[in-house]
């Protein structure tokens, strides 16, 4: 008997995995309290730079720090507290810069890293060192101290979002991979909503910087209550904590029947064909080449149009509270458009059409900006971003699907990196519209069309069962699973 057929036993959703994916999507909300976290500490902040009995108000001498003999600065930021304006201005925007450096780094190696020591371990791991870095940050009085604490904030932050992602897939079963994932995605944009409320409130940069890491410190209890991934026991041929995992699981549905779980020798993996997996592999086979390219792309795409648009419509609220909460708001639709799309249509419909009905928004955008109708352009905006963080939504949820489970989180380290490269290139495209108007969203327009025409191309995965080994990964695999509901 395999997992799949056991889940179908035992529940594919019951009780036990309501409870795990719920702490899950809490650890979910609490991401984004580290990610946006700039947005907040590093906010604009009215400045006064006085020489000799003259005073400028947000602007310097030269533009030069160093011509103030007193510079003063209306809130308590970043900013404020190393003077990070004027010729220093590209310094607060490198404390952003690093944070998605580490988000790239900690993608590839600690995706990587989860294979070998287990999703839960990676887990509890990264939010142990994502409380200990945050910590430092909001007590240093350096710049050079506080740049690289952004920058292991980002290293860990991404290790913890894709342990998050790849756990829940593996402890449902088939029929609800797709549910839980966006139930977990769906979280982000909750705690975007939860920061903008906290930062309202607490205007000090110093101050928020502790609370987040004290609301993040109960979190550390997870690690009492949730399981290993079975799969992931299995893919390291041990077998009994893998039966162990799983009768826990069907104690807490309440299964009544009379089980027994012995997964079978054939189906457990030998160490020395497990040993041979690696994501080398994904680049010796054209196929699996293939696919893993159209990934990487198509995560180049979500990254890129999603900060961008991010960027763009940043003007939306009438503060900086309101328009970041906005911005997490107009998210929470998308979880239900992801929801339908998967369900209804199929993994891959739903990427490609997501992808191409953003860039074609963008596309509208730009024919209409500087026109009669270029009031549209913040509600095109919205709409794209929507539709991009749909596209984001099941990127996840369906990289996770097409991976073995040997090299699943280190192959999502490679695409969830590709999607960080993304990240950083937003901004600079955004500035290309600075000189160029409307340009930025004809570039967002062409990325979304491509990433949805060359997705097009990858393998279909709902109800399908997940690849164990990179053999399986070449195996078409036609039939869908049986799937109940419990």
């Amino acid at each position: 008997m395999d997992i799949d057929s056991i889940f179908l036993e035992i529940g594919e959703s019951g009780r036990q995995q309501i409870k795990y994916g719920a702490i899950l999507c809490l650890l979910k909300v609490y991401t984004p309290f580290h990610i946006l976290q700039y947005t907040f500490v590093g906010r604009f902040s009215n400045f006064y730079c006085s020489r000799e009995g003259e005073t400028l108000t947000n602007k310097c001498f030269e533009n030069k720090v160093s011509t103030c003999t007193n510079l003063t600065f209306e809130e308590n930021t970043i900013t404020s507290e190393w003077s990070l304006v004027c010729d220093n201005n590209w310094l607060s925007k490198a404390t952003m810069s690093a944070l998605m450096l580490g988000f790239l780094l900690g993608a590839l190696i600690l995706g990587s890293l989860a294979d070998r020591i287990g999703r839960k371990s990676n887990l509890m791991m990264t939010l142990v060192g994502l409380l200990f870095v945050n910590l430092i940050s909001a007590l240093t009085s350096s710049y050079s101290i506080y740049l690289v604490s952004r920058f292991m904030i980002g290293f860990f932050v991404s290790g913890n979002v894709l342990s998050i992602v790849v756990l829940i897939s593996e402890l449902v079963g088939p029929s609800y991979r797709g549910s839980y994932g966006l139930a977990i995605m769906g979280g982000f944009p909750i705690g975007i909503m939860f920061l903008s409320l906290l930062a309202s409130y607490v205007k000090g940069w110093r101050l928020l910087t502790m609370l987040v890491t004290l609301l993040g410190v109960p979190l550390v209890l997870c690690h009492w209550y949730l399981v290993e991934s079975p799969r992931w026991f299995l893919s390291k041929n041990r077998q009994n904590e893998a039966e162990l995992v799983l009768n826990k699981i069907a104690s807490g549905n309440g299964y009544s029947g009379k089980l027994d779980i012995k997964l079978q020798k054939s189906l457990v993996k030998s160490s020395s064909s497990l040993s041979t997996d690696s994501v080398q592999d994904l680049f010796k086979e054209n196929k699996l080449f293939m696919i893993t390219l159209a990934l990487c792309y198509t995560w180049v795409v979500n990254g890129a149009s999603y900060y961008g648009l991010t960027l763009a419509a940043g003007d939306i609220g009438t503060d900086i509270y309101t328009g970041t909460a906005l911005s997490g708001l107009v998210e929470i639709p998308a979880v239900f458009l992801t929801y339908h799309a998967m369900e209804y249509y199929g993994r891959r419909p739903a990427l490609a059409g997501f992808m191409m009905v953003s860039g074609c928004s963008c596309l509208v955008i730009h024919i209409f900006s500087g026109s009669v109708l270029g009031f549209l352009e913040t509600s095109f905006a919205l709409f794209g971003k929507m539709c991009i963080t749909a596209s984001f939504n099941v990127a996840y949820i369906f990289s996770g699907e097409v991976f073995a489970t040997s090299i699943r989180n280190s192959s999502m380290g490679i695409v969830s990196g590709m999607g960080r490269v993304g990240a950083i290139l937003s901004p600079y495209i955004v500035m290309a519209g600075e000189t160029m108007p409307g340009f930025h969203f004809f570039v967002f327009g062409l990325l979304g069309i491509s990433g949805g025409i060359l997705s097009l191309w990858l393998p279909e995965t709902k109800d399908k069962p997940l690849p164990e080994t990179v053999a399986e990964m070449l195996t078409d695999k036609t039939k869908k699973m049986n799937t109940q509901r419990v």
